[in-house]
């Protein structure tokens, strides 16, 4: 039996009107049937998402599997993750799309250098606007160590760039467990899942390639709105922190994690708090406090070196609470 050079995970969910996009540039890749193995989850969708994906099965090695219910992007990924048979394994949104060719590329870079990972620039499309998102890595093309592109803390790096399909994933990675995500994560599931790639596996890379279009504004996506799903990102950070809590070396990025979670904590005060109800907010500030008790002051002074005067008064009070 062949084994494909690469299988794509797609969960879908309501995406009628755009699946079929994304499944079109898989087949503008350039792949045999045998080489792309393209595996989606419908995800409980209510609308004609199971047709459209039906009418690429004699243009795809598509392997279909349906959700009656909704089960959530994480544990759709991994249901995904367990029937894929690809040598390299890759990610795609159901509204997003690949660049012809973009994904050769990619299998070509992966094993060419013979490293765990590969991540990679993108492009936000929003209507006719496009806009190149770069990797915050300068060094391209060669093998890196991934613990050495986790800091410094008050900087962007390679742990800020946690999309999963800004990457490429070797077979061993899945064999060792480190592509599953944590089913319990509705949202910020990539947060901890890049995270640990970078403290756990041995090499990576990024490649100029930017043929990743994710499309910005799509009416359903959690990015736009505010949905109490997104709180989910206080137990994502907890996992993080207990990462770094499990080895001694890894303590020196502690620092950097809980600057990530302040971070995300004022973009979500500060861009979504007119949205939540009273009991949302007080879940929100409840759950970050009791995250942030659990961490050192002296940790929590140093990841607010440089925060900005404008962001400190929107998480004051969260941070005086948790001293």
């Amino acid at each position: 039996m062949t084994v494909p050079v690469v299988s794509v995970i797609i969960a879908a969910k309501n995406a009628e009107e755009t699946i079929g996009g994304s499944l079109q540039s898989l087949v503008n890749q350039r792949f045999t049937r045998d080489e792309l193995e393209v595996i989606v989850v419908n995800d409980g969708s209510t609308d004609d998402t199971a047709g459209v994906i039906a009418e690429f099965g004699d243009r795809l090695n598509l392997v279909t599997i349906h959700n009656a219910e909704s089960r959530g992007v994480s544990t759709a990924r991994n249901t995904a993750l367990e029937a894929a048979t690809g040598a390299t394994i890759t990610y795609l949104d159901g509204d997003d799309w690949f660049a012809p060719g973009h994904l050769r590329s990619l299998t070509d870079s992966i094993t060419g250098l013979g490293v765990d990972f590969v991540k990679t620039n993108y492009l936000i499309v929003n209507g006719f606007n496009r806009k190149l998102r770069n990797a915050p890595c300068f060094t391209h093309n060669t093998a890196l160590n991934p613990r050495d592109f986790i800091l410094p803390h008050d900087a962007s790096t390679m742990v800020d760039f946690p999309e999963c399909w800004t990457g490429i994933y070797s077979r061993s990675m899945a064999q060792r467990g480190l592509l599953e995500f944590n089913p319990a994560l509705r949202t910020c599931e990539d947060r901890p899942w890049t995270w640990r790639h970078h403290l756990e596996t041995d090499s990576f890379a990024v490649v100029d390639t930017a043929g990743l279009c994710y499309r910005k504004g799509s009416a359903t996506s959690l990015t736009a709105i505010f949905d109490v799903r997104q709180l989910d990102f206080i137990p994502a950070f907890r996992s993080v922190f207990a990462m770094l809590e499990e080895k001694p070396e890894f303590l020196r990025f502690e620092r950097k994690a809980v600057r990530n979670f302040l971070s995300i904590l004022y973009f979500q005060i500060h861009n979504r708090g007119s949205s939540m109800d009273h009991e949302v907010r007080s879940q929100l500030n409840l759950g970050a406090v009791n995250t942030l008790k659990g961490v050192d002051n002296d940790i929590i002074d140093q990841a607010l070196h440089n925060f900005g005067e404008h962001r400190m008064p929107v998480i004051e009070s969260i941070v005086r609470r948790a001293r």
